[in-house]
């Protein structure tokens, strides 16, 4: 939760996670408008009457609408057929093991609503800054939070961030990751200018992985819950997400500022510790990655046309694909 006021590395932080660009920037307000509005809204314009099984996807429905902005379901089976739209409004959400996180805003803080299978608000948190990120563990047991606690978006010069993990089944805050011991290089090491965000969980609930800024630089950290501790890992990582065997790591990179800025996207597998970029997608992107399988990835992508779910494979060069129009914060449910 530091001020980061090293200008010569804002093109390193101006994606923590969130979209970048004229139409994001659009998108978001937006979204603070409709969140802000209510935690949870009327349903309306529902095109399925009742919710699919597994496997679907769980996004942020963005069909203009009464139901932009709202939890949608989609079937795998038919990715561009009729949606679920509930009565949940988001501005960031995702999903696992039966639990979900609903970030909402109400003026400069926010809420996250813990929900159910059902849809149905279960409890509710208090944040203490702009929403950013959400992320539960696969068991349903845990959750992570991102806000801004200055600044709302990374185009600020300065800004500082919180990430906080909960205890879903409680509804409680577990802990606050600047809290946790850091070590590099075998050595505790102490900074005022540490920034979490990111985080995604392994199988068990207990280890995760995040972002950790410091000096500048984006690092990769392994964290450890029950022992309150995270270690670095790999410099340059942003927005990481483990893979549904946890042998991979999906996140986006920064690009040099003198070659225009931006990220790319890369995978690092985890046992030979190599990581290289992503060739089907060339493009600057800005998201925290889902895993659609363990050789496909979805992530969304602002235009003039709409912001979207793209997907491309980790493994050769195919170019990516438009994979679901009008919608973002994509959750797969098995």
């Amino acid at each position: 939760m530091t001020h980061v006021g090293h200008k010569w590395r804002v093109w390193a932080f101006l994606g923590v996670c969130v979209v970048a660009g004229g139409a994001a920037v659009g998108s978001l307000r937006r979204a603070q408008h409709t969140a802000t509005s209510a935690a949870v809204a009327p349903t309306a314009g529902a095109d399925l009457s009742s919710r699919p099984r597994a496997p679907f996807l769980l996004v942020r429905n963005l069909v203009s609408g009464p139901g932009w902005g709202h939890v949608a379901l989609v079937p795998l089976s038919v990715i561009d057929g009729p949606r679920y739209v509930s009565a949940l409004a988001c501005m960031r959400v995702h999903y696992a093991g039966g639990r979900g996180l609903c970030l909402t805003s109400a003026g400069p803080t926010g809420q996250a609503i813990v929900f159910d299978e059902l849809l149905e608000p279960r409890h509710t948190v208090p944040l203490t800054g702009a929403p950013s990120r959400a992320r539960v563990s696969r068991d349903g047991r845990r959750g992570a939070v991102t806000v801004f606690e200055q600044g709302h978006g990374y185009s600020d010069l300065t800004f500082s961030t919180r990430t906080t993990l909960l205890d879903l089944s409680a509804g409680a805050v577990l802990a606050d990751l600047e809290q946790f011991r850091v070590i590099h290089n075998g050595q505790p090491l102490s900074r005022p200018d540490f920034n979490y965000w990111g985080v995604t969980f392994a199988d068990d609930g207990n280890r995760f992985y995040a972002t950790l800024a410091f000096g500048g630089t984006p690092y990769l950290v392994e964290g450890d819950v029950a022992r309150r501790e995270v270690r670095v890992l790999i410099s340059g990582v942003e927005c990481p997400s483990v893979s549904p065997s946890g042998a991979r790591i999906a996140f986006k990179r920064p690009l040099p500022r003198a070659d225009g800025g931006g990220w790319r996207l890369w995978v690092l597998d985890l046992a030979l510790k190599n990581a290289r970029p992503i060739a089907g997608e060339t493009r600057s992107i800005d998201d925290q990655i889902e895993w659609l399988d363990e050789t496909h990835i979805l992530y969304q992508y602002p235009s003039e046309d709409g912001n979207h779910i793209w997907s491309v494979s980790v493994d050769d060069a195919v170019p990516a694909r438009r994979y679901l129009a009008d919608a973002w914060s994509p959750a797969v449910v098995r």
